[in-house]
């Protein structure tokens, strides 16, 4: 029997053993003047905790379609971290959510001030991109699928993606929206990193364009639930529990799925979108039952 958790926690661990190797001081250099160095500011938000579930999409897909080689998958699993991590600065600081906890921790800009948190994060984004095109990573697969991942990801993290959908929610602060309004914003923020996640493990393992594609609306619909939970979590979850600050969202008057529906209703449409998602994986005819045990296992949390 497939254990979901022990999946979790093994590939967790094999990521964070190539983000420290990767790394290993590699901006650890500091003028007299400087009390940290850049490496400190980045590393401080990267390797803070964090379950490491965008970089697990992509190795879950890649490991279902055939690719096994696991040390081949960390690199590229882990530039989905990098940008992650630097969008968790920059949506910390005081212009964004304005939030001081952080995977239970103080937020980096409370740690290394606003100016160096906005660097660490523009250089997490940056190094992202380093690791996909640096040659001892990425030997042996075809160029044209490196070219093909890099658009992916460099979109999805972009105004199309991830900055589109952060810029609708901040620019929403203190409005009264409504769900396909939120919708939107959701899809931009949180699910097409979890997408993009999804595809490069499809392209890695050499999908067909219809695989892709219905990973990339699985990834959409199981981001759409993740958030969902997020923001019902806020609502229902305590600090300790979540490593964030419960009631940020009512505090920034920020209008999410659970403030618009309430909690039974919420839990209810983190079903449907869970179920749209797993539809998505049925019409691959793969079946992806280690996708489909992740799937469930995001979901328990709250439903």
């Amino acid at each position: 029997m497939f254990d979901i958790e022990k999946y979790i926690e093994e590939n967790k661990k094999l990521i964070n053993d190539f983000l420290l190797a990767h790394f290993n001081k590699k901006y650890d250099k500091k003028l007299p003047n400087n009390k940290f160095s850049l490496n400190d500011a980045m590393f401080y938000t990267l390797s803070n905790g964090g379950k490491r579930l965008r970089p697990i999409f992509l190795i879950i897909t890649a490991e279902s379609l055939g690719f096994t080689e696991k040390n081949r998958l960390l690199p590229f699993a882990s530039s989905i971290e990098l940008i992650h991590s630097y969008s968790l600065i920059h949506d910390d600081l005081p212009v964004m959510d304005n939030d001081s906890l952080r995977r239970g921790k103080p937020t980096n800009h409370l740690v290394f001030g606003e100016a160096a948190a906005i660097l660490a994060g523009d250089a997490l984004l940056s190094e992202a991109f380093v690791i996909l095109t640096d040659k001892q990573y990425t030997a042996g697969i075809e160029c044209g699928i490196i070219v093909d991942i890099i658009n992916e990801l460099s979109f999805s993290s972009g105004a199309g993606g991830l900055v589109g959908g952060q810029f609708f929610d901040i620019m929403s602060f203190k409005t009264d929206l409504r769900l396909e309004e939120i919708t939107e914003i959701h899809a931009g923020k949180t699910a097409s990193l979890i997408a993009a996640a999804c595809v490069m493990g499809g392209m890695l393992a050499g999908a067909n364009e219809n695989i892709i594609s219905s990973l990339k609306n699985y990834g959409r619909y199981i981001g759409l639930a993740f958030q969902a939970i997020d923001d019902l979590l806020d609502i229902t979850g305590n600090s300790r529990f979540t490593g964030k600050t419960a009631g940020i969202d009512k505090n920034n008057k920020k209008s999410t799925i659970a403030s618009v529906l309430g909690i039974e209703k919420t839990r209810e449409l983190i079903k449907e979108y869970t179920d749209n998602a797993i539809i998505r994986l049925d019409e691959t005819g793969t079946g992806f039952p280690m996708l489909k045990n992740l799937s469930y296992y995001l979901i328990n949390r709250v439903c």
